[in-house]
């Protein structure tokens, strides 16, 4: 969904965060694009022209965005109470916002894809993805067939990296410890097959806007 009335300020809080810290000139006076529901490939990853890079793949219209020119919303139907045993997600309140790693209707559906990487480009068909800080407290986490959480992301212990495979698409639970703007700072690299080097987007800035 693209920008609506009640993001009007989140999205202009997030330009300034962005101009202020000093983002690229493309996204410095202009207008986000708000996501605020349905499905998205936020870590989009394609190697093209010898370069890696992150993009946020709106699979809901079929658009492309540079990550500097998206907000991506957390409606407050996200808000929900820490699940009993997951104590990286409670810091002393229960209340927590939570994009989950199944659609739900209403909310944001936000994944990684790596369906631009052909196979045979990286050393076992592999990429790393690496969320290096945080505003905020924020958490990123797989959960399996029992029920048990494993953590890729939490923004209290540092950096977190996971590995993706070429030709993929996959989706996490995005925790976020209260309301306001975020941004996550990300990376994805790989080693080429061919010659061994290693080839890297960068650091690049996500922001995220969750709804009180």
């Amino acid at each position: 969904m693209r920008t609506i009335v009640k993001y009007a300020a989140a999205a202009a809080a997030a330009a300034a965060a962005l101009a202020t810290a000093a983002a690229p000139a493309t996204a410095q006076g202009s207008t986000l694009t708000v996501l605020s529901e349905g499905h998205v490939d936020a870590f989009g990853i394609a190697y093209e022209d010898g370069a890696l890079d992150l993009h946020v793949h709106d699979e809901e219209n079929d658009a492309e965005h540079a990550p500097s020119d998206v907000l991506l919303a957390v409606n407050r139907e996200a808000k929900t109470t820490a699940p009993a045993g997951y104590d990286f997600l409670d810091d002393g309140d229960a209340d927590v916002w939570i994009l989950p790693d199944t659609h739900v209707e209403g909310l944001l559906f936000p994944g990684w894809a790596t369906e631009e990487i052909a196979p045979g480009d990286f050393a076992d068909d592999t990429l790393t993805i690496t969320v290096h800080d945080a505003w905020g407290d924020v958490d990123l986490y797989t959960v399996d067939d029992l029920g048990d959480p494993t953590v890729l992301f939490d923004s209290d212990q540092g950096p977190g990296s996971w590995d993706v495979t070429a030709g993929g698409h996959g989706h996490l639970n995005w925790a976020f410890g209260e309301a306001g703007l975020y941004k996550l700072t990300v990376e994805a690299e790989g080693e080429l097959a061919a010659t061994g080097e290693t080839v890297s987007t960068g650091e690049v800035d996500y922001w995220f806007w969750v709804e009180k």
